[in-house]
């Protein structure tokens, strides 16, 4: 195994841990930069490179992050929408907010995806 696919293996660990401690401090802390750790450890996730990367999985992380796009899109004009009516408190106005909702939905499709297409073969 050569030193660089060592890094690419490893960084897949270090962007779980990333977001793994980085639920409960975007919960807990309010203050600036708190989303930092969430936001680079659902990055480093969906953009590290498995062992063989092959047309398929590119195919599958690219649409996998236009449905999380047009997804997180919906969910943002829903609850302006929603709170412009006052039937909700809560709108999706900061942009790390959505930009976590896009990066972690494209994790979950593109992951969940993958997984199934394993079974189908």
């Amino acid at each position: 195994m050569t030193h660089a696919f060592r890094i690419l293996h490893y960084s897949k660990y270090l962007a779980l841990f990333l977001v793994v401690i980085g639920i409960p401090i975007i919960m807990m802390d309010k203050s600036y930069g708190a989303q930092m750790p969430l936001l680079i450890g659902l990055f480093m996730l969906l953009v590290t490179t498995d062992k063989i990367e092959d047309e398929r999985s590119v195919h599958l992380k690219i649409t996998s992050l236009y449905f999380a796009f047009i997804i997180s899109y919906t969910v943002k004009l829903l609850t302006t929408n929603l709170s412009h009516h006052n039937l909700t408190s809560f709108e999706l106005v900061e942009i790390d907010h959505f930009i976590i909702l896009v990066l972690g939905l494209a994790n979950s499709i593109f992951y969940g995806r993958l997984f199934i297409s394993r079974f189908q073969h």
